[in-house]
């Protein structure tokens, strides 16, 4: 009853709005503001023009033209403060457009990759289940969910969104695509089969489900000859000719570059990584690598194992990888390779003991671009190996004259966003032409 009461006197206060000469006055001075704030905008004054649209919507709570527009300028001035690394103010900015504007999916969007830019998992958590519940049958919203879940290692969330989604679109060829690429990176094969082959029955020309389907089969072919061993921060599967003591050994030997890795980089990954290890000759069937590859990191650790090899023989492939894996995370897959691959080097060989002096291979006209370049260019084996030095070199150099805390600082820096020379600018307070001469000493 009294809630009818209350809607009722509402009712008649809005006819009373609508008719009182003062109010019908903030009416028209609402619209003027309105666009004197679209002008501030055409000037690259977003600030102000936020101002004069708060204003309108004061003097006019039922104008929606001012309050999107409210609501569009302080997003844009979010993605601002965003490419400036702003994040607290654009996280503010963006949930002041959400809240004025909450139907707006790219407002929302924009401010979940911000929470998983700064790896805010709980606040990306929340962000993603308000969109789903927006949008729950807006497939490509759902895969842009599932993406966000895994950048913050929540892969479980990850497949779930997108198991849900499968199962009431069962003809969702790029749900049945993305769910069982996600499945295969957390090692489930089957599963990840099941929605491949899904996929393909919708959109068999698909390439990129071809590729994946031949890599599953290949993998899938040994999965009957194979054990898995479950250890505190990884999933292991090896050939089932190997013992459980061999396997124990080695999961110690993971662990063990868990904890140095993570040390000396500041970052300890908090899903389990898939490591999965192969005899020689099925691992050169299952990856199509170049004949000098010794590992191969694509999300998960994979390894040739030769026949009768101790498991101490595997410490320096294994910390090498790992590395890989780790240098992923941290910088949101946005190291360059030089520094990853020469970090993984290092990590390989002694971590504790860096060569205070290394062989000079830069020619005069080179810089550490050209090492990537390199390597982006399926180098022969003498040029790969000219690579790995230069990065070896470059990366111990960068240790000896910064130290370990910079490097992390770099990573860090990586994964929000930055370039190379953005990162290690902010990082080591030096310019990029000062870095990059300490690093590389000439011929």
């Amino acid at each position: 009853m009294n809630i009818y009461k209350t809607a009722t006197y509402l009712a008649l206060f809005t006819a009373f709005v609508t008719l009182s000469p003062t109010l019908a006055g903030n009416t028209d001075d609402a619209w003027i503001l309105n666009k004197q704030g679209l002008y501030k905008i055409s000037q690259g004054n977003p600030e102000g023009a936020i101002a004069d649209f708060e204003k309108a919507c004061r003097l006019d709570p039922f104008n929606d033209t001012a309050l999107s527009n409210l609501a569009c300028a302080r997003n844009n001035l979010g993605v601002n403060y965003a490419k400036q690394r702003n994040f607290k103010e654009a996280i503010r900015q963006f949930r002041n457009a959400k809240a004025q504007k909450p139907e707006d999916i790219s407002i929302r969007l924009n401010l979940l990759s911000t929470l998983v830019t700064i790896k805010d998992a709980g606040g990306a958590d929340k962000e993603i289940k308000e969109l789903i519940k927006l949008r729950p049958n807006d497939s490509e919203l759902v895969i842009k969910a599932a993406i966000a879940y895994q950048k913050i290692e929540n892969s479980i969330s990850a497949i779930s969104i997108l198991q849900e989604f499968a199962e009431r679109f069962p003809n969702d060829s790029k749900i049945n695509y993305t769910l069982s690429r996600f499945l295969y990176m957390n090692g489930d094969l089957t599963e990840s089969k099941y929605y491949l082959n899904r996929s393909l029955e919708i959109n068999p020309n698909n390439e990129k489900s071809i590729e994946l389907l031949n890599k599953l089969n290949r993998e899938v072919s040994l999965e009957n000859n194979t054990n898995t061993f479950s250890g505190k921060h990884f999933e292991l599967a090896c050939p089932d000719s190997f013992s459980d003591e061999w396997a124990e050994e080695l999961l110690e030997q993971l662990e063990n570059a868990y904890e140095e890795i993570g040390s000396k980089l500041n970052f300890y990954p908090e899903q389990k990584a898939q490591v999965l290890l192969f005899q020689t000759n099925d691992f050169k069937m299952v990856h199509d690598l170049p004949d000098w590859a010794g590992g191969v990191y694509d999300g998960k650790i994979k390894l040739p194992v030769p026949a009768n090899s101790a498991a101490i023989a595997l410490k320096g492939a294994i910390f090498h990888e790992y590395t890989h894996h780790v240098i992923y995370l941290a910088s949101s897959g946005n190291c360059p390779i030089w520094l990853n691959e020469g970090l993984a080097q290092i990590f390989e060989n002694d971590s504790d003991n860096i060569p205070d002096s290394t062989e000079d291979l830069f020619e005069y006209d080179e810089k550490l671009q050209s090492i990537d370049d390199g390597f982006k260019s399926s180098p022969n084996r003498n040029t790969a190996i000219r690579l790995y030095k230069l990065s070896f070199n470059s990366s111990c150099k960068l240790i000896n004259e910064y130290g370990w805390n910079s490097v992390a600082e770099i990573l860090r820096l990586l994964s929000i966003g930055k370039s190379f020379d953005e990162a290690a600018n902010e990082a080591l307070g030096e310019s990029k032409e000062t870095i990059e001469s300490r690093i590389i000493a000439y011929k």
